[in-house]
């Protein structure tokens, strides 16, 4: 079992074995036996408990089944897969199924490139490495190497990418 341990945020990331998927949802085992010495009212014996239980925790970390992300860590992920469609993700972070709001609605990207299709739309390569197509048929103009845009979220899972003195154009993550 492949487990994230992120400042409040516990999630399993790969394949869980069948016994762990009978547990139910919430902190991976190694945790869960760190927070279960804190009930035990003798010290010596919470002692005990708490260094298995610690034993337990780097021996997990060490193997992979755990890895330690921290918030500034788990926030950039986020960003990096800002206009990909990753379920999972937002669970990662701490926000649940409840539809709150996605951390990053928007971001402010320069373009290393752009390349014109025979359609008339344009392939937009950003300096961050993320490839972004246009999907309706505005003519592009203004947009440049070198050049700032915006790219925010739209309607229907759509995004939006916003030129200096052009017009927004629909576009869509490729890379």
């Amino acid at each position: 079992m492949r487990v994230v341990f992120a400042s409040l945020c516990f999630v399993a990331l790969a394949v869980v074995p069948a016994a762990a998927q009978e547990r139910p949802a919430g902190n991976p085992a190694a945790l869960d036996q760190v927070y279960q010495c804190a009930s035990i009212t003798d010290q010596a014996q919470r002692l005990a408990c708490y260094d298995t239980a610690v034993g337990r925790l780097r021996e997990a970390q060490t193997s992979g089944d755990l890895v330690a992300v921290d918030r500034a860590q788990a926030q950039e992920v986020e960003r990096e897969a800002f206009g990909f469609s990753l379920p999972s993700l937002p669970r990662i972070f701490g926000r649940g199924e409840d539809g709150a709001e996605p951390e990053f609605v928007e971001m402010q990207l320069t373009l290393d490139r752009v390349v014109m299709r025979r359609d008339g739309t344009a392939t937009f390569y950003m300096t961050n490495g993320q490839v972004w197509t246009q999907v309706d048929n505005e003519n592009p103009r203004n947009a440049r190497a070198g050049g700032e845009v915006t790219i925010r979220r739209a309607a229907l899972g759509s995004f939006l990418m916003s030129l200096r003195n052009g017009p927004a154009l629909r576009v869509r993550r490729t890379q």
